[in-house]
């Protein structure tokens, strides 16, 4: 190096030596806080020319090793320096503040060190570059032998570079965690408690905040919104009735336990506790949320199969519905048509919560259908879950059998093995596919045990039955309204008088599938009939037991899962035991076979039950203290060894209290509680009492101060220890107490509720008995349906007014069908709604709202009413009337009675005249069935009657007419049908009676008075031509609307040409 260079550098300062004390001490310079500082020359040069510092006092350091040591930089030594002068205090803020300019660091190092664990704060202690690192481990390396003789540095070891987050900053523990959570169960919306909260993160806060109306927002790096611990529920059940699936991710470990472990400084552990979806939610019995008494939701699984030589479109499907709730299994195997009537006929009675089907294999129509009625739902959306590929025969039997010879054992009669299998071996095929894929699917929820009692599961469709499909269970208002899609109004509101839940349930099944047996039914109308007249106490007291008792049904499914509450345990043993005791055994003072079969079942609980209330304390059951629940103690020692060990602790801490007295020379000092916080000792400041250094302050107001003592404080972790491995030996023990009653008193205890629900039905129907006006149906051989001064039921019940009764014979001695005509709003379709309502009432077992009734039993009951379109399924309004008059075609027998509304108003006079026609001309010759046919064409009505005279008749609603002096007619409806037919509409009386604007109404009325007149000149023109060649309504024709629906028309011409006359001329004589 030059020499003249050297010497320039040697007078400028050097960054050594403003963090390191040079050899010579005496000769240091003190350099400006303004003076620049020279990083070109190393700490080898000289140090001459600088203005010599005043000698300054030496501090002393806890490391003196050596003269130099004193000087260097070090965190962790910098808060304890005395603060002597000015300089020295400047001088080391100085030093700090330029490291932290070199490092690029904004923070203390301190602030690393107490950076949270699990909270959202960041952790970036260590640089991720080498060359920081290394730069740090110089300015802190001590010298020896001056500036001239320094040694290497040495470069710390660096951890792995934190991975940052789209804030800019790095993920912290909780978040790195929180994002491991949402990568492993995609399409759930996680709830993870934190603290008092359970939070959303990513995805689900975005869900969350648009269900839930609650704030997301991004927080560090994730985007989170977050309800309170005490609001889990109801926010929960709100999104399971939404149709998503919700995880709730819990802490596993106790701040307690946690303390005591080895990782006490670590991320608190979590883990999938619980998952759900609305299918397999079970909530707690007598939850303020389950307000609906007849939501039992149930998961339908179903696989289909089509033959080779069937027919187009035409499929098998088997399905298998299973309520966890109530532990419910109904199952079918079905034959369906292209247009999927029998499926969807079996979805409006099952109404799922949640479907189960193969991602690939269905049919495009039953896709549509599954589609249209998972968004069809006006309260709750129907969840779809796909499973990968459907099983063969053989693969779904050996996982049943799997499933039933590990979950059965053969120590209980119920739960035999061979019995299961064997019961299990007679479900058809595609059944058991079905079975076999729902049993792995709620295996994931912890409730496939709902599929162990076999016995109980149901068939769809018995012969004993009749099924109500979907468009009569609609039209006819049974179970919803379709004004605002509840129950008010409905057939269920009329006949519901239940007392509890599981009873409601079941009235439901009734109602939706009338009997066609007519022992079973002579014997359920009888029950009702005695209940009604007598006044036994044993029916007293049935009824007062029932308006007390819990969901029983849905209480057993909690117990087989493992889910119930000691409380609620409590409950139903109690209510088991009022059951069991209420009624003497064999006790046959009831003339109905029916009430003696189930208050002779009621009585045999008592043993059981017996047995179980014996081996707890009801007690301490219904204050939920799981650990003093038994009788025996040496049924689980486990529990009393840890109260052992939790009375040493508090005898201890007894003693530390004691000490405490003597050290502060208090003998009336007691531990003391604040807000959670025990063991506390409470110290006023005014009695100026010295206080050991070790003891620690817990809390303090302006009058006193509460401390814990170390040895209280180790006392308290050790009895909080004490107090979780308890809870958590008791939990055990209360498992598997549970258990055994699920493997060992299910049966019974479902039998018994079983026959609960049937008594509260039959109870629920007499109370409709005592109405007035309600009678006895009465059960004839003969094929005929007589109904005299019939009354609408939900009509009456909802109106003030009277209802205008109406008498109808159909069958025996009377034409077997009627054709309906009538102004509009005269009352039609109210008078068919009205003999529908009334067949189905009696063949549930009901008392029916008319003077007398008489009826021979019915197969089935179709209506094909109203206008409506099915857009998502590709249908016009005038495809879905054609496809339900196609279902009633191929379904009804001549024990149906079919109600048709209007057919064939959605096209064409012309064509809607012939279909019409074409119907009603083979529902009369081939079919033979009972058949009320509404329609506004007099000349289809007139036809029919003249060619069938025994088996047609023609009636009206009646009413009558005043003109006014302006000309306009004036209409009052009488609603009384009355024989003939009506050769109006007065559809614009109709619309004045809406308001229509008089201009309108007037060229209306000038227009049907033309359209009158032209008819009856073409109607008389063609009568001759008439009488010797009748119109080709043959089955070929039939057959052309059932299939092709929209082209009937084209159907139509094509026959007129076929017998040598044209569409005009057809048109002419039914214009």
């Amino acid at each position: 190096m030059p020499q003249g260079q050297s010497a320039s550098r040697r007078n400028q300062p050097q960054i050594s030596s403003f963090f390191v004390q040079s050899s010579a001490t005496k000769k240091r310079a003190l350099v400006s806080s303004h003076s620049p500082i020279d990083l070109t020359i190393d700490d080898s040069s000289s140090d001459s020319g600088v203005e010599k510092q005043p000698p300054i006092k030496k501090l002393k350091s806890k490391h003196p090793e050596s003269p130099t040591s004193q000087w260097r930089f070090d965190a962790s030594s910098r808060r304890e320096y005395s603060h002597t002068t000015n300089i020295q205090d400047h001088k080391s803020r100085s030093r700090v503040d330029l490291e932290r300019i070199l490092l690029g660091t904004s923070r203390h190092p301190e602030d690393r060190e107490n950076s949270s664990v699990d909270g959202d704060s960041s952790q970036d202690g260590n640089d991720s570059d080498p060359a920081f690192t290394q730069l740090r481990a110089m300015f802190s390396l001590p010298t020896k032998g001056g500036r001239k003789s320094r040694e290497k540095p040495v470069v710390r070891k660096t951890k792995a570079a934190a991975e940052v987050g789209p804030s800019g900053e790095t993920y912290t523990p909780y978040e790195s965690q929180a994002l491991s959570f949402i990568k492993e169960h995609p399409g759930t919306i996680l709830m993870i408690e934190k603290g008092y909260k359970f939070y959303f993160h990513e995805e689900s806060a975005k869900i969350a905040s648009g269900e839930l109306g609650i704030v997301a927002y991004t927080k560090r790096n994730l985007l989170t919104a977050s309800i309170p611990v005490h609001r889990k529920e109801v926010h929960m059940k709100k999104l399971l009735s939404k149709g998503h699936k919700v995880g709730i991710i819990e802490q596993t470990e106790t701040a307690a336990l946690k303390k005591a472990s080895e990782n006490k400084n670590t991320l608190f552990e979590r883990k999938l506790t619980q998952l759900y979806t609305a299918a397999t939610y079970v909530d707690e019995v007598g939850s303020v949320d389950d307000l609906d008494k007849y939501s039992a939701p149930p998961l339908l699984c179903l696989v289909e199969s089509h033959k080779l030589d069937s027919a187009e479109g035409e499929i098998t499907i088997g399905m298998i519905a299973i309520t966890p709730s109530t532990g419910d299994v109904i199952w079918d195997e079905f034959h369906d048509t292209i247009m999927r009537a029998e499926l969807e006929t079996r979805l409006v009675h099952t109404r799922p919560a949640e479907l189960l089907v193969p991602a690939e294999g269905l049919t495009k129509m039953t896709q549509k259908v599954l589609a249209h009625f998972a968004n069809a739902s006006h309260d709750q959306r129907m969840r779809t879950e796909h499973f990968n590929s459907a099983l063969s025969g053989s693969e779904a039997f050996d996982f049943i059998t799997n499933f039933y010879t590990t979950k059965a054992t053969t120590s209980t009669e119920e739960l035999n093995p061979d019995k299961l299998l064997a019961l299990v071996a007679g479900l058809p095929q595609l059944v058991a596919i079905s079975l076999a894929h729902s049993i792995k699917y709620l295996s994931t929820f912890s409730i496939a045990d709902a599929l162990l009692s076999v016995k109980f599961f149901t068939k769809f469709t018995e012969r004993s039955h009749m099924l109500l499909n979907g468009n009569t269970m609609t039209n006819l208002e049974i179970y919803q309204n379709q004004t605002d899609f509840t129950t008010h109004g409905t057939l269920m509101s009329i006949l519901d008088h239940t007392s509890t839940k599981f009873g409601a349930r079941l009235l439901k099944n009734w109602i939706g599938k009338p009997l066609t047996n007519k022992l079973i039914l002579n014997q359920r109308i009888d029950a009702v009939e005695e209940i009604k007249s007598s006044k036994l106490p044993q029916l007293v007291e049935l009824c007062r037991i029932l308006k007390r008792l819990p969901d029983l049904a849905k209480g057993l499914c909690r117990i087989q899962y493992g889910k119930c509450t000691c409380q609620e345990l409590a409950s139903f043993l109690s209510a088991f035991e009022t059951v069991a005791n209420a009624f003497p055994e064999h006790s046959e003072e009831f003339h109905s076979k029916l009430l003696n079969d189930i208050f002779s079942s009621l009585p045999k609980l008592k043993a059981p039950i017996k047995a179980l209330l014996a081996a707890i304390d009801i007690k301490k059951a219904n204050s939920g203290r799981k650990d003093e629940l038994w009788t025996d103690p040496e049924q689980f020692p486990a529990l009393d060894e840890y109260k052992l060990l939790i009375e040493t602790v508090k005898s201890e801490l007894d003693e530390e209290l004691k000490s405490i007295r003597k050290l502060l020379r208090k003998p009336s000092l007691a531990w003391t509680t604040v807000a959670g916080i025990e063991y506390l000792v409470e110290i006023k400041k005014s009695e100026d009492r010295t206080v050991p250094t070790n003891w620690v302050v817990m809390s303090a107001t302006k009058y006193l101060r509460r401390y814990h003592t170390p040895e209280a404080k180790r006392l308290i972790d050790e009895l909080s220890r004490y107090k979780e491995a308890l809870n958590a030996e008791a939990n055990k023990a209360f498992a598997s107490f549970l258990s055994s009653i699920a493997s060992d008193h299910y049966s019974i205890m479902r039998d018994v509720v079983n026959k609960l629900s049937i008594a509260d039905c039959l109870l629920s129907l007499a109370h409709v008995a005592h109405q007035q006006g309600y009678v006895r149906p009465k059960f004839i051989e003969e094929d005929s349906l007589e109904i005299v001064e019939g009354r609408h039921p939900m009509i009456e019940a909802l109106r003030t007014d009277p209802f205008v009764p109406n008498t109808l014979c159909i069958g025996g001695d009377y034409p077997r069908s009627s054709v309906i005509t009538g102004p509009n709003m005269g009352g039609k379709s109210s008078a068919v709604r009205m003999v529908a309502l009334i067949a189905i009432m009696a063949q549930i077992g009901s008392y029916v709202p008319a003077k007398a009734v008489r009826l021979g039993l019915l197969d089935g009951v179709f209506s094909r009413m109203g206008a409506s379109d099915e857009l998502a399924r590709g249908r016009s309004t005038f495809m879905v009337e054609m496809t339900q008059t196609s279902d009633i075609l191929q379904r009804a027998t001549h024990k149906s009675l079919v109600i048709l509304d209007e057919l064939g108003r959605g096209t064409s006079t012309a064509d809607g005249m012939a279909i019409a026609d074409a119907v009603l001309h083979h529902l009369v010759e081939r079919v033979k069935c009972k058949t009320l046919f509404i329609t506004h064409y007099p000349l289809v009505a007139t036809e029919l009657e003249r060619k069938f005279p025994e088996e047609v008749q023609n009636l009206h609603m009646n009413y009558t007419t005043d003109v006014r002096v302006n000309g306009t007619r004036d209409v009052t409806f009488l609603y009384e049908l009355t024989p003939g037919i009506a050769l109006e509409s007065f559809g614009v009386e109709c619309g004045r009676l809406a308001g229509l604007p008089d201009d309108i109404l007037r060229i209306a009325s000038e227009r049907s008075e033309l359209c009158k007149t032209v008819t009856e000149q073409r109607t008389r023109r063609s009568r001759s031509v008439y009488a010797c060649h009748p119109p080709p309504f043959s089955l070929t024709l039939l057959q052309d609307t059932q299939t092709y629906g929209c082209h009937c028309s084209r159907a139509f011409n094509a026959r007129c040409n076929e017998t040598g006359r044209t569409a005009n001329y057809s048109t002419a004589v039914y214009d």
